[in-house]
């Protein structure tokens, strides 16, 4: 403390004895680094809040990432909870389904095969039936696609062969290969 007020007093009897101009050129170089200080203490702190905007910033679109991520996960985990549950439903009659689809429809479907025996393979149970249907409109073959798809059950139609006919250029003969899947039990 008795140092302190050494310092002071030199200070003091060190500015006394200095003529007025040169105590106003000193105030003013104090006041310079007192500004510049001053600036640079604010400099810093504004650095400092700029850099946490930014990683809260990217923190957020970090967040904003994941939220769709579960949003995407939950939707695709309601998707295979759903199809899971048309797969242990009762077993689609295939032939049968192509057919009452098709007189809904008023789409003649008479020509049904079997592709063969039912293929057994990762836990599923694949049956396939091959339709061949004879100067049909696009329109038609489009609607009862998607009524067969939309049926009980999973039933996909997994190949489709479309020609144009000669005679009629807005008819076409198509051949579809349609499959059911089960749960294998």
């Amino acid at each position: 403390m008795e140092r302190l007020r050494r310092l002071r007093a030199d200070a003091e009897a060190w500015l006394g004895a200095l003529s007025a101009r040169e105590r106003l050129m000193v105030a003013a170089a104090a006041l310079a680094v007192a500004v510049f200080a001053v600036w640079l203490v604010a400099h810093r702190i504004g650095a400092g809040i700029s850099q946490r905007e930014a990683m809260i910033e990217q923190k957020t679109k970090v967040l904003s990432q994941v939220g769709k991520l579960a949003e995407g996960y939950r939707r695709r985990q309601a998707e295979r909870e759903a199809v899971e549950g048309r797969l242990k439903g009762a077993p689609v009659q295939l032939m049968s389904h192509i057919a009452q689809t098709g007189a809904t429809l008023g789409i003649q479907v008479n020509d049904l095969r079997p592709t063969g025996a039912p293929v057994e393979e990762g836990g599923l149970r694949e049956e396939s039936v091959e339709v061949n249907l004879a100067r049909i409109e696009l329109q038609r073959l489009a609607l009862l696609v998607q009524s067969l798809e939309r049926g009980a059950g999973v039933v996909k139609v997994r190949r489709i062969r479309v020609t144009t006919r000669a005679d009629d250029p807005a008819l076409v003969d198509a051949t579809l290969v349609v499959s059911t899947y089960q749960l294998k039990t």
